[in-house]
């Protein structure tokens, strides 16, 4: 049986790194970029920026997580084997893009096409995508960046739907001494981390973030992960006559950089740690179009 020919990639939807190309803006992370981030390590101090995720935390849509024990095979009590060996076992079922999670480059798309132009017909399959799945993605490791939005405006956590401007990114830019470099997995602090165990129906109905200017800022110096302490990275909720999540499709259709959603960045905030070694590492499952993650950030 010959293989389907391959349709035309879709002429709006830009090939940034080649009509081939399945990892996106990780193509900006070289040995360099790597060696460098790993000099910026003084202190030795690691940050979990990955939330805790719970059944109740929250979630969009039909999102769900769950954790069981599986009591009926485990053994904690009589043992196996003359030393008595006892173990726990779980399963789990949920959503991928729960929690602290890295939206893959096969997570959305223009109209009938997903990056590099790639028609959605060619690539979904019910066992998962056939191109642009998590799988491909390597270790994100280069330098971090911290960009403490919510101090611009000199308040704790931004108001709902307050959009992350441009204006607002060289500003904290300014005020973090850093400039952002390509490569570099960029941060950004708006407070509303806060509401994940304080108050998660807010949390979850709407947030602040970027707008399509904050993202085009970002990506003329061409980073490869933009994160946020919100659950889209972008301002959100939607109103009609409004574009669905353009942020997502300028960031991930167009130009092949990921985002991470609900990255915990209090503690980098409250340190005043701007610039670090931060590694991301997804999950290697075929198919997926994303991974949950605990990203790390080492100082």
């Amino acid at each position: 049986m010959t293989e389907p020919a391959r349709r035309a990639p879709h002429s709006d939807v830009p090939r940034p790194y080649g009509d081939d190309d399945r990892i996106g803006a990780a193509n900006e992370i070289g040995p360099e970029a790597v060696t460098a981030a790993a000099r910026l390590v003084a202190d030795g101090r690691r940050y979990a920026l990955g939330q805790v995720l719970r059944p109740s935390s929250p979630h969009q849509m039909w999102r769900y997580w769950k954790h069981t024990l599986l009591t009926d095979r485990t053994a904690p009590e009589r043992g196996f084997g003359t030393n008595r060996q006892t173990f726990v076992e779980e399963a789990v079922s949920g959503a991928l893009h729960s929690g602290t999670h890295l939206d893959g480059l096969g997570h959305i798309g223009i109209g009938s096409h997903a990056y590099g132009g790639r028609p959605w017909a060619d690539i979904i399959s019910a066992e998962g995508l056939t191109d642009l799945g998590i799988e491909h993605v390597p270790p994100l490791v280069t330098r971090g960046i911290l960009l403490d939005v919510a101090a611009v405006h000199a308040t704790d956590v931004l108001g709902d739907q307050q959009p992350v401007t441009a204006e607002d990114l060289a500003a904290a830019e300014e005020a973090a001494g850093v400039r952002v470099r390509v490569g570099d997995i960029v941060l950004l602090h708006t407070g509303w981390g806060a509401h994940w165990d304080g108050d998660g129906d807010r949390y979850a109905r709407s947030e602040p973030g970027l707008d399509l200017t904050g993202a085009r800022w970002l990506l003329e110096r061409r980073v490869t992960v933009i994160g946020a302490d919100n659950w889209a990275v972008e301002r959100v909720p939607l109103t009609p006559g409004e574009e669905s999540f353009p942020v997502h499709q300028e960031t991930i259709t167009r130009h092949g950089v990921y985002l991470m959603e609900n990255v915990r960045t209090e503690e980098l905030a409250a340190d005043g740690a701007h610039e670090f070694l931060c590694v991301v590492a997804p999950l290697r499952l075929q198919g997926a179009s994303g991974s949950m993650v605990n990203p790390v950030a080492v100082v």
